[in-house]
């Protein structure tokens, strides 16, 4: 209790101090208001480069660990990409796994924060052309990204509560927009694979005047490597801007997936999964467990350049149709969710800074049934979900030389309410943060060095709210938010007349009331409380070498020590033991060649061995994946017409492992088998 006290008083008075920063900094820019401000949209555009914040901060020196990953359409037909795994390896800080189960989706986690989410995405901002995929109650779900598609990916790799708020242990920020100056304004894409894999691919970029447009679509449909893992998806989107003047631009963007069958193996026993990795756990499916979702976004956004600064404003809206047999209960859930945002950045000398306003509104019709042999029985949970989330912003840097400052604090105020008349349980709850940050740069040349100090905290979703012992309607009365305070330290350049970059960085991260998850029964639903701290420290590492103009080498490394320092479990004490789902060391690293038009790709991961429950008895062993992929660049085939042919090899060594785990499973059943060796081929047409 002492040590809580403690926690929540070292909060504060970095609130404090950090609003202070700040406040003195904007009074200072408010005397400079008449030095040099931008004075087109364009310029104000290139200056704003990293939509990660969406504050008053650019791509030049940031004081934060930072990833930008670009890919053009020969990158992505190269790495023929069908999970977000295959863009991700060579990122440091991330740690994607494909789960070989498109009704849980991928496991995500940065710095080993989002360990505990069972499905989904936990503890990471996720944002996809402009929209919010985390909704207000910090749940994500990726099931509209297709990233054959994105262009653009920033990673920030630290706690980010002070730009986003809930769920921002880090923010992952999505870009599907192809560039202005694309070559061939249409692509069409078929790909073959192992598992019956069968995907088609469609996409455009046009501009009529001042009008820019970009859309695509895609088909797939996959036998799965396991057994009951089958999928269907579709998916398409669209965005595009139109200039209205030289100030004022309209900006829209949309996003539509179906997934009508995608079928759901659940986890097995170490043994069933040395036995037969491509097994499904029975109870799963003799009881036919999966989902239907059909999901949707929209959004528009509007900016002007005037004489108060650059002002832009967003709104969205969402939609999540779910219906999802599980052996203890069939689920269904009508999501209607958006939200609002608004900024205003000014630009004045030396100083930058921006404030503005946020909300966001999630409203869940949750019904849960018996599973009654796959068809719907009596009503365990019938109720309305409400989440509202309402913040207020602001961010300033300083420029002086070589030196940059950044600080930045964000109020959050979230309400859960339900229309459950359960006595028994809470029918509302609320949730209040302050959410500070300061950073500094200090670039030398080529190089540069940064250290900051963050915050993140995460509130309990709707799922984990609902999920009580007791069961029945309303909200569980008594888990509160995890806490995050964040330090690193670390540095980024080129050497060699800019042949190797490299990007390195410390951290530190100290967790508080830990959201725990368990089950107390096979198949069971998984619950949560808060039970205890843990601390995460860790290096992180990227170097990119050009050998030569057709040959360059990368390598990544990850250290993650992630422990718990003040927890137990049924009266056990966890002090000591390794948080689970959290490799301690991942080492990846890649060799790209390129004789003439062809492109050939070798890269391999190696993931050490990781605990994947609380107290420490069970493991996932570690292992060894080498992948390959050739592809030969636009084959001309006619008059504007190339084509290039590709094949990917995956797991060339056939290794035997689990690609992903489900952390405190009951019954031992922690691992998911991942594929042997595997391949996909095909053609991209463009023209």
């Amino acid at each position: 209790m002492q040590n809580s006290t403690r926690t929540t008083q070292h909060f504060r008075l970095f609130s404090f101090i950090t609003f202070i920063c700040l406040a003195l900094s904007s009074l200072v820019s408010a005397q400079n208001k008449n030095e040099n401000p931008s004075d087109t949209l364009q310029a104000s555009l290139e200056a704003i480069e990293i939509q990660a914040t969406h504050s008053a901060l650019s791509s030049e020196h940031p004081p934060i660990s930072l990833s930008v990953l670009r890919n053009d359409q020969q990158t992505l037909t190269h790495k023929a990409p069908v999970t977000m795994d295959d863009l991700f390896d060579q990122v440091p800080g991330i740690w994607v796994n494909d789960r070989e189960n498109y009704a849980l989706g991928e496991r995500i986690t940065v710095r080993g924060i989002g360990w505990r989410a069972q499905f989904g995405v936990r503890g990471i901002q996720v944002v996809m052309d402009g929209v919010p995929l985390t909704m207000a109650d910090g749940q994500a779900m990726l099931t509209v990204v297709d990233p054959i598609f994105i262009r653009r990916a920033e990673l920030i790799r630290g706690p980010s509560s002070m730009f986003w708020g809930n769920s921002s242990g880090g923010v992952l920020y999505l870009n599907t927009t192809p560039p202005a100056n694309t070559k061939s304004p249409f692509m069409v894409r078929s790909t073959i694979g192992s598992y019956g894999l069968i995907k088609n691919d469609v996409q455009f970029s046009q501009r009529f005047g001042k009008h820019g447009i970009s859309g695509y679509a895609s088909y797939l449909n996959q036998g799965g490597y396991r057994d009951h893992s089958e999928v269907t998806i579709g998916r398409a989107g669209v965005t595009g801007s139109v200039d209205l003047n030289a100030n004022s631009r309209i900006e829209y963007f949309g996003a539509y997936a179906n997934m009508p069958q995608a079928e759901h193996p659940s986890g097995l026993t170490k043994q069933q999964a040395q036995d037969d990795p491509t097994q499904a756990n029975q109870g799963f499916q003799s009881l036919d467990a999966g989902k239907q979702i059909s999901q949707g976004q929209f959004g528009v956004s509007f900016s002007n350049q005037n004489s108060l600064g650059f002002l832009k404003a967003t709104a969205y809206g969402t939609y999540r149709d779910l219906e999802n047999p599980l052996p203890f209960a069939i689920i269904t859930l009508d999501r209607r969710a958006g939200g609002a945002r608004a900024t205003l950045q000014r630009d004045a000398g030396r100083f930058s800074f921006s404030f503005g306003a946020e909300t966001k509104i999630q409203r869940d019709d949750r019904v849960e049934y018996d599973n009654d042999d796959t068809q719907r029985g009596g009503i365990q949970v019938d109720q309305i979900e409400n989440v509202y989330n309402h913040a207020a912003f602001l961010t300033s840097t300083y420029t002086l030389n070589s030196l940059k400052l950044l600080g930045s604090v964000r109020y959050d105020w979230i309400r859960f309410d339900t229309d459950a008349g359960s006595p028994d349980q809470s029918g509302e709850r609320d949730f209040q943060s302050v959410s500070p940050g300061v950073g500094i740069n200090y670039s030398l040349g080529n190089v540069e060095f940064f250290s900051n100090l963050s915050t993140g905290f995460e509130a309990p979703t709707t799922t984990e709210l609902v999920n009580r012992p007791g069961g029945g309607n309303g909200f569980n009365p008594d888990i509160q938010p995890e806490q995050t305070l964040g330090f690193e330290l670390g540095s980024r350049g080129q050497l060699f007349s800019s042949r190797l970059s490299y990007d390195i960085a410390l951290y530190n991260l100290w967790i508080s009331d830990l959201l725990f998850p368990y089950q107390l029964e096979a198949n069971g639903p998984t619950y949560y409380r808060n039970q205890g701290e843990t601390v995460h420290r860790g290096v992180e590492a990227n170097v990119q070498y050009d050998i030569s103009r057709s040959l360059q080498a990368g390598l990544t490394y990850n250290l993650t020590d992630a422990e718990f320092t003040k927890a137990t479990l049924d009266g056990e004490p966890l002090d000591g033991k390794a948080v689970p789902g959290v490799p301690q060391h991942r080492l990846s690293g890649v060799l790209h060649w390129r004789p003439g038009n062809f492109w050939l790709t070798t890269d391999a991961q190696h993931v050490s061995e990781f605990a994947v429950n609380n107290r420490n008895t069970a493991y996932n062993d570690a292992y060894w994946v080498v992948n390959g992929r050739v592809s030969y660049n636009s084959l001309p085939v006619g008059s504007g017409i190339t084509v290039t042919p590709f094949l990917a090899v995956n797991n060339l060594f056939d290794a035997r492992y689990n690609g992903s785990v489900v952390v405190n499973a009951f019954g031992g059943r922690y691992y998911e088998p991942a594929a042997g060796i595997n391949w996909r081929t095909g053609l991209s047409l463009e023209f």
